[in-house]
């Protein structure tokens, strides 16, 4: 039924790799808690979601950017050892080749910088981000004759939480035909061989 294909693993899986949901990106706060950031991100960190589910742990990427360079520390988990990695960067967009995987910078170039900013990334699995997605997400049917279902989902960043509501429905949608479009095919095929069974 809807409701339980649009709470599954393997749906919610696809949204967190569409959307790059498992790298979270803030900025460093001297005082309180680190700020979110969504969509208006200085540079943008990315890992392929292939490179990021073999991942042993979590990986903490710290930054430091002032508009034309950048400075990176990265920490990581290979092999059960904690490992550190420092690059320095001129000119965005760079790409940093490393033991787990290639990661990208890329600097959003709408955005004017007052000053350098520290900012931190933190790049999880797919498969742990959508056990947290997962998590925080309720589908059930309004009523009971309907085939309309309310899903709401829990996130620190209200955008991201639309984004990601409307991604899980395009996705369910487009998995649907999908999935009839499959049937047609599979039944068209099925006339056609009976159709030559008939005629010989």
């Amino acid at each position: 039924n809807e409701v339980e294909i649009l709470k599954s693993q393997t749906l919610v899986k696809k949204v967190v790799s569409d959307l790059v949901l498992y790298i979270n990106h803030s900025e460093k706060r001297t005082f309180g808690y680190n700020r979110p950031l969504y969509g208006e991100i200085p540079v943008k960190v990315y890992l392929t979601p292939e490179e990021a589910d073999k991942l042993e742990g979590g990986v903490k990427v710290e930054m430091n950017y002032d508009g034309s360079k950048l400075a990176v520390e990265m920490n990581y988990i290979k092999d059960n050892e904690e490992k550190e990695l420092d690059a320095e960067f001129t000119e965005l967009p760079a790409v940093l080749p490393t033991e787990i995987g290639v990661l990208s910078f890329t600097p959003d170039t709408t955005l004017t910088l007052e000053e350098s900013v520290d900012l931190i990334a933190i790049i999880s699995t797919p498969t742990g981000a959508t056990d947290g997605y997962c998590a925080n997400l309720t589908v059930s049917p309004t009523s009971k004759t309907t085939t309309i279902a309310q899903i709401n989902v829990t996130n620190t960043v209200k955008q991201r939480g639309v984004d990601f509501i409307y991604q899980l429905v395009k996705q369910y949608n487009q998995d649907t035909n999908d999935e009839k479009n499959e049937v047609a095919q599979k039944t068209a095929e099925f006339i056609e061989d009976r159709i030559a069974i008939i005629n010989k």
